[in-house]
């Protein structure tokens, strides 16, 4: 295994380097850095995640921002990724050795997870995730966390990470067993039906968390769902339990938290970076989603999280 360390790549880009790890082999890529470019081939399956900063990944001619409240999983296809910060962006991108996460995942399904619409059951283990963003939880992230604080510390043990990498997927498979159960709820009949709104619904949140901090209708949320209005606020109600409006929401004043507690800028320079239209619109969604004052939120000990809806219990 071939594990990238913060101190070997700070900047630049970074494609040859990973283009010449073997897929046969684990890799991980952890970075500390303002500037850094690569790109993936899709061969093997991807997890990104960033902590202070972002990373700007073009997928299927979307650009999708993953940041500290958010892991993007990429089962196939290429990709490129763009890290440009202010402040040094804390990143950890994880390729699965080609072959790996089918095995494990094959181990773990059960005959309800394979089942088609027809009620066979596929012959093969077939990977369930899409490439959509999500939400950080009490599941996936802690994992996350763990395998980037010993990358930091340097270790370079291809047992440990393949253990940790398929600890990591299995999960992975319970979260996305959570988001189908929430999908359940849609009053459809077809389980084809189903996913394809979820996948929709899924391109709406892709789109708010890449874009929230620009002013942002329920027209727009829609059209990057390509679904009417109507169907997209019904729709998105019953998978998230809260309207587009209220998850857009949710999602500047967590940016809003993190700027409050990890700057000193001002809160009108907060309130025009996050998207809001005025100061007394940030005061009443801290106090309406987190319960704090701006200057309650500057002295607490820890971050807000995210509360998203759909696996939202934060790590």
């Amino acid at each position: 295994m071939i594990l990238r360390r913060t101190h070997e790549m700070v900047s630049g880009d970074l494609s040859a380097a990973l283009a010449r790890q073997p897929s046969s082999e684990n890799t991980v890529v952890s970075l500390h850095t303002q500037v850094a470019d690569y790109t993936m081939d899709g061969e093997r399956f991807a997890l990104l995640s960033a902590w202070g900063g972002r990373q700007e990944v073009t997928l299927d001619n979307r650009r999708i921002a993953v940041d500290d409240d958010t892991w993007l999983p990429i089962p196939s296809g290429p990709a490129a990724v763009r890290i440009r910060g202010a402040e040094p962006v804390n990143v950890l991108t994880v390729l699965f050795r080609k072959g790996m996460p089918e095995e494990v995942l094959g181990a773990m399904l059960t005959p309800d997870d394979r089942l088609l619409d027809e009620g066979e059951v596929q012959a093969s283990a077939t990977l369930p995730f899409i490439p959509h963003l999500q939400t950080h939880d009490r599941g996936v992230t802690p994992v996350l966390l763990f395998i980037r604080r010993h990358c930091e510390m340097g270790l370079n043990d291809p047992l440990w990470f393949e253990e940790q990498f398929a600890f990591l997927l299995e999960r992975m498979l319970a979260r996305h067993r959570d988001v189908l159960q929430r999908a359940r709820g849609v009053p459809v009949r077809r389980a084809a039906t189903r996913r394809e709104i979820l996948r929709r619904v899924s391109l709406a949140t892709d789109f708010i968390h890449s874009n929230f901090d620009k002013p942002l209708m329920l027209g727009d949320m829609a059209r990057a769902a390509f679904l009417s209005r109507h169907h997209f606020l019904r729709l998105f109600k019953h998978i998230h339990d809260v309207t587009p409006h209220e998850y857009l929401q949710r999602k500047r004043t967590t940016v809003a938290g993190r700027l409050l507690r990890g700057s000193e800028m001002a809160v009108e320079d907060i309130v025009k970076v996050v998207g809001f239209d005025s100061r007394s619109t940030l005061f009443r969604a801290l106090r309406r989603f987190h319960g704090v004052t701006p200057r309650e939120c500057r002295r607490a000990a820890d971050s807000l999280t995210f509360m998203g809806g759909m696996g939202a219990a934060a790590a």
